[in-house]
């Protein structure tokens, strides 16, 4: 049985890669490498966002959490996270892809005229960005020892390799195309999964009422959760609301999310496109938050493991090959994304080889990005916590990049110093304490976790650099080149069919409403009385 799960994923693999290469002979200079030409149209930009954002941290990590006891937490997190992408684009991505540069790094530096600003965000975005990327890899390797059998040390060996080989040769172009057959792999297998997890659970509103007073794990769809397993219900939802609102920032703000926009053909791309992606993301994880628990109804106590059983023990063959196929393609892409940014960042913001010539920078940038692989190689043999992994990452972006990132678009007083203290003083807020509670096992209260301390320290940290400087007048002139409309960006055909993305995405949202009132909330409180 194993052997056609290994067939499955082994061809996909194969086609990533193959897929990748080819795309790849078609990279001329560091224009096309870093950013597709600046010539990507929507499907490829959505493709990309929501793929390098769903990772093995979904599939495995979140779906693990919600089998576990709580699902309504997580549900939480997933909804406020999405909005992200309709404010992101609006407030920050459409600015940075009218800045034309080639990574977040670099655009902090020019808009505060700053090599130390261009340095400090290139950093933080390796540091950040290789946690996630560490996340994505050891869910490859979870996948790997679970279908094959195969230890450790060959099953991350495998993992590093699905992903390295493309994302060196083709860059950006690369990434963006396999993206997006990834994200098509992944939204079909968890929408055509589900039901038939739903059928082996009894039925949809069978599974529900089951679930209502299950015994093997108490409260696992009820707003208040596993007892066993999370804090007591307010705490649960509190952390939800913060946790949603840090993940809405990673994806308003994070390199791996509007570095995509860069890559966008105009404006109104980046609009559509971010519309599209909320709408794929809420969908790809709803479905599977509730496919997790419907496995866990007929096997529960699987933790990260939930869906791998599910696809081998409780849907048809060919549907189980599509899902783990899918959970590989969410593990690939995330990793493939996060290993071009990383190598991105080193070679043009941290070496700045501005002065190099075209075919060196882009044979340097290939060079960095493979040295960059085997770091994370040698790190995904000493981390095997998933969910927590991922989260580390995120919270550092979202704690020391979030007051920079839209300050630097809408502030008028916002001065290289007070970004610079403002982005470092976060950061170290944020790394600080979620090493101390993550690795040392410290105890902090809730209003002390890491992305709290991370945005005092960076609110601290702007007040005081902009009360010792001002703003230069290259770095006003700078932020004002940002809000001048291209011409082309006034085509009345393109503003129309982003009003019609937004209406869309309208009807989207009370169709999702409608699904929870009537899909969860009636049948449970009707299964508790």
């Amino acid at each position: 049985m194993h052997s056609i799960f290994i067939t499955g994923i082994a061809v996909a693999m194969v086609l990533y890669i193959t897929v990748g290469v080819i795309v790849g002979r078609k990279v001329k200079d560091i224009n096309d490498y870093y950013v597709a030409g600046r010539n990507a149209p929507v499907l490829l930009i959505v493709g990309s966002l929501v793929a390098s954002f769903l990772s093995t941290g979904a599939f495995l990590g979140d779906t693990g959490e919600a089998a576990s006891g709580g699902f309504i937490a997580i549900c939480i997190v997933g909804l406020i996270q999405a909005c992200g992408y309709i404010y992101g684009a609006n407030f920050f991505g459409r600015y940075i892809r009218r800045s034309k540069t080639l990574t977040l790094p670099e655009f902090y530096g020019r808009r505060f005229h700053s090599k130390r600003m261009r340095k400090l965000a290139g950093i933080t975005c390796i540091i950040a960005v290789s946690a996630y990327m560490l996340s994505a890899t050891r869910g490859i390797t979870s996948l790997m020892m679970n279908i094959t059998g195969l230890p450790e040390w060959a099953s991350i060996l495998i993992a590093w390799l699905s992903f390295t080989i493309f994302t060196i040769v083709s860059g950006s172009p690369g990434v963006l195309v396999t993206d997006t057959m990834m994200f098509l792999v992944f939204l079909s297998a968890a929408i055509i999964t589900v039901p038939s997890i739903v059928m082996a659970a009894g039925g949809w509103y069978t599974a529900i009422g089951n679930l209502a007073n299950f015994q093997a794990i108490p409260g696992i769809i009820s707003a208040a959760g596993n007892p066993d397993f999370v804090a007591q219900t307010g705490e649960t939802t509190l952390w939800a609301i913060t946790y949603g609102i840090v993940w809405m920032l990673v994806v308003m703000v994070s390199p791996w999310q509007t570095s995509r926009y860069m890559m966008a053909k105009n404006e109104h791309t980046v609009l559509r496109s971010a519309i599209w992606a909320s709408m794929g993301v809420i969908t790809t994880t709803i479905f599977l938050y509730f496919a997790a628990v419907f496995v866990a109804s007929v096997k529960p106590g699987l933790g990260s493991d939930t869906m791998i059983w599910g696809a081998m023990n409780l849907v048809p063959t060919t549907i189980g090959v599509i899902l783990l196929t899918g959970i590989l393609s969410a593990g690939i892409s995330s990793a493939s994304n996060f290993l071009a940014l990383v190598g991105f960042s080193f070679i043009n913001d941290i070496l700045t080889l501005d002065d190099k010539p075209e075919k060196e920078k882009l044979k340097i940038s290939r060079i960095g990005m493979f040295l960059v692989s085997l770091v994370v190689l040698a790190m995904a043999f000493f981390a095997n916590r998933i969910f927590w992994i991922m989260y580390f990452g995120g919270t550092v972006i979202a704690g020391s990049w979030g007051l920079v990132s839209f300050a630097a678009i809408w502030s008028k007083r916002l001065s290289e110093k007070g970004a610079f203290l403002s982005m470092l003083l976060g950061f170290i807020g944020c790394f600080g304490v979620r090493l101390a509670t993550s690795v040392w096992g410290v105890t902090v209260p809730f209003f002390l976790d890491s992305f709290f301390v991370g945005i005092y320290l960076s609110i601290i940290g702007m007040v005081v650099g902009n009360a010792l400087a001002k703003p230069t007048p290259e770095e006003i002139a700078e932020r004002e080149r940002l809000f001048i409309v291209p011409e082309s960006e006034k085509d009345v055909v393109e503003m129309r069919k982003t009003m019609g993305a937004y209406k869309f995405h309208i009807a989207f949202s009370i169709f999702m409403f409608a699904l929870f009132t009537f899909g969860y909330l009636v049948p449970y409180l009707q299964a508790v009385k």
